[in-house]
């Protein structure tokens, strides 16, 4: 053998376990809504969850929030890590719980700690972000992308972020406040998925991030859409955040919202017709791998 040819060979080797184990990541994941803007993505053995929210129904502002446990440990069945995209009470009011239960580690706003603390999860699960991180978790890195919350309805612009600066000594109704919106640009093998928790957009952030799906949110829009998908060319697109999250999964989607989500995938479609856009399912499981395979 040829001084060096050892060398090179290990290299090759080592490149091309690299690129398997890419592939191996992407092929693993698979990802399940969960209502509103949540979802579980399975990585093999790893579970990542975004926003989960199962208890569907509303907190009252001056009494202490309770979660459901049953019906949240009838669809989680663990989590290594929890996302949040921003702290109101239908993207993070199961947080606290589930992060306790399973020993989670949580990454969310300065909000989403201090709320998650209330339950006794312990500091060094918790990552405070504030955009512009980029995370590496061994099978998968994440990117944290400032961005903003959508316009509520019956409103014309955009509301100015709340925070809570500390924890506070019980878990009211009237803490689940905004706390900073954010986007997470996941990264599994060569593929990337992007969570837009609320349905807007820092227009300057958008470009460069090149998600292969997009989980956008549905009401409130407070950008040009046609920009937003000129900007990001994602190849699908899963609409999420169109059901009623006060009501059981049985009784939440009543035909308004229904008419809501189609109307939002006609628009996509006009502007690029050539993007696969989904309207998930409660609870259905989606292949990364097969999605893109459409």
């Amino acid at each position: 053998m040829k001084p060096g040819a050892g060398l090179a060979l290990a290299t090759l080797f080592l490149l091309g376990l690299c690129v398997c184990a890419g592939a191996a990541a992407e092929e693993k994941a698979v990802l399940q809504w969960l209502g509103v803007a949540g979802w579980e993505i399975r990585l093999g053995r790893t579970t990542i969850l975004i926003d989960p929210f199962l208890t569907r129904r509303s907190p009252a502002r001056d009494r202490e929030w309770q979660t459901d446990e049953a019906a949240v440990l009838e669809v989680i069945k663990g989590a290594d890590y929890i996302f949040a995209g921003h702290s109101h009470a239908d993207h993070i009011a199961d947080v606290p719980f589930i992060a306790k239960r399973f020993g989670s580690k949580v990454v969310g706003s300065r909000t989403t700690v201090n709320l998650v603390s209330t339950a006794g999860v312990e500091p060094s699960r918790l990552t405070t972000i504030q955009g512009g991180e980029k995370l590496d978790f061994g099978d998968f890195s994440v990117e944290v992308v400032e961005s903003r919350h959508g316009i509520p309805q019956g409103q014309f612009e955009v509301s100015e972020t709340k925070e809570i600066l500390a924890p506070p000594a019980r878990l009211l109704g009237r803490h689940f406040v905004e706390g900073g919106s954010f986007l997470y640009l996941f990264t599994f093998g060569r593929r990337r998925v992007l969570h837009q928790s609320t349905a807007n957009f820092l227009a300057a952030r958008l470009p460069g991030l090149n998600p292969d799906v997009a989980l956008l949110a549905e009401p409130g829009r407070g950008y040009n859409l046609k920009d937003a998908l000129q900007a990001l060319k994602p190849k699908t697109i899963i609409v999420q955040h169109f059901d009623e999250w006060r009501a059981p999964f049985s009784q939440a989607l009543p035909q308004p919202h229904r008419r809501r989500a189609e109307r939002f995938q006609r628009d996509i479609l006009s502007v690029d017709g050539g993007i696969n856009v989904i309207l998930p399912e409660f609870l259905k499981t989606y292949a990364l791998e097969e999605i893109l395979a459409r």
